[in-house]
Order: C-alpha cells, then sequence, then structure tokens
C-alpha cells in the first residue's frame, strides 16, 4: 500500500476515508455529464446572443442561474459530504478541503442572485466581466481548497496519478485563462482530470482492500 499503511489498523478511520473517496470519485463521474451539459448551454447561449453584448449579459445570467440550481445539490451531495468523510479521518489533514467545499457550497445558491441581477438590470459589459472575474477567482480559491485536501491524500497513499493530476489541473487552469492558449489548458486539464480519476480508483481499491483484511 501506501505510505500510511502502518497506520492501517484504525478500521474506522479507513472506512471514513473509503466512504469520502468513493463520493469524491461518484462526483468527478456525475461531473463529466453535468460539465458536458453546461458547455452545451453556454455555446447555445453564446450563439443566442448574435454578437449583441445586452443579450451576452442576459443570457450569461440565466447560465449563472442554471449552474446555482444544479450545482447546490451536486456539491452537497458529493463534495461536501465527500470531503466531510475525509476530515472525519483526519480533520488536520484534510480539514482545509471540508472548509473549501462548505464555500463552494454557499456560493452556488449565491449564483442565483447574481444572475437574477445579470437578468433585471442593464449592467455595463465591464462590470459584468468585473463580476464574472470575481465569482471565477472566488470559485477557484476555494477549488485550491479541496485540491490541497486530494494532493494530501494522493501524498499519504504514495499515489502518483493523484498528486500529478492535481498538480496537472492546476497548470492547466492558469493556461486556459490565458486568451491565446486556453485551448491548450483545455486539452492539458483533460489529462489531468483523467489522472485524478484513476488515482481515487486506486485509492479507493486500496482501502476495500484494507478495510476487508481487517
Amino acid at each position: 500500500m501506501a505510505g500510511g499503511e502502518g497506520q492501517g489498523g484504525d478500521k474506522e478511520r479507513m472506512i471514513y476515508l473509503y466512504h469520502g473517496v468513493s463520493r469524491i470519485f461518484d462526483g468527478y463521474i456525475v461531473g463529466i455529464g453535468l460539465g458536458a451539459l453546461l458547455v452545451i448551454i453556454l455555446v447555445t447561449i453564446i450563439l443566442a446572443s448574435d454578437d449583441n453584448v445586452a443579450a451576452l449579459i442576459h443570457n450569461f445570467g440565466i447560465f449563472l442561474i442554471i449552474i446555482g440550481v444544479i450545482g447546490s445539490p451536486f456539491t452537497f451531495f458529493f463534495m461536501y459530504r465527500g470531503f466531510t468523510y475525509l476530515a472525519m479521518a483526519d480533520r488536520g489533514r484534510y480539514g482545509i478541503g471540508a472548509f473549501g467545499a462548505i464555500c463552494s457550497l454557499a456560493l452556488s445558491p449565491a449564483l442565483i442572485p447574481e444572475g437574477v441581477l445579470l437578468l433585471v438590470l442593464s449592467i455595463s459589459y465591464f462590470i459584468f466581466i468585473v463580476m464574472s472575474v470575481v465569482t471565477i477567482i472566488v470559485g477557484f480559491v476555494f477549488e485550491l481548497l479541496m485540491y490541497i485536501a486530494l494532493y494530501r491524500l494522493g501524498n499519504y497513499f504514495n499515489m502518483g496519478y493523484l498528486t500529478a493530476g492535481i498538480i496537472i489541473s492546476l497548470f492547466a487552469t492558469v493556461l486556459s485563462a490565458i486568451p491565446v492558449i486556453e485551448i491548450v489548458g483545455g486539452i492539458i486539464g483533460l489529462i489531468g482530470f483523467v489522472l485524478i480519476l484513476v488515482g481515487l480508483n486506486e485509492i479507493k481499491k486500496s482501502l476495500e482492500r484494507i478495510i476487508s483484511s481487517g
């Protein structure tokens, strides 16, 4: 097993880790479908705006409301509960991930009034960009907290797939913010995503073996 096998005698803690990893892994799987759906909706919104800035802002408000409605139950069931289980196993190591999940859970419903604001008010393109950038940065910070917990999880189990996936995903996020090479960031991000999935699945199987042998 990994570098934490010496502490694997605590079966209850291993069970908490197993439930946490399982929830997060399932969340990433479900996220594939939700992500594809949101991309389709976003592309539809952009095309429907027909280069009209006011229509784009209005339609983006609808998009934020959709994210808020979908994101709240998704974040609660998979990320919040998943990282809460990890924190129950080791608060010092994974508590930062639970905090990030709680913050993300609070952010999701907050997108709904922001979307309504874009719908009912005539907001300039500059204000729209500022609001969007602030929302993205805040969301990234919360995601970073969860990434830190996952990195620690991968490091604890000596799971290179997971730690490498986290590092690659963070690097891809930075590249995706650069207009000229954002497509490169997207491709690299996909690689990181796959590595995270593989790493979580391997840790999940490792925990299954530890629990069954205990």
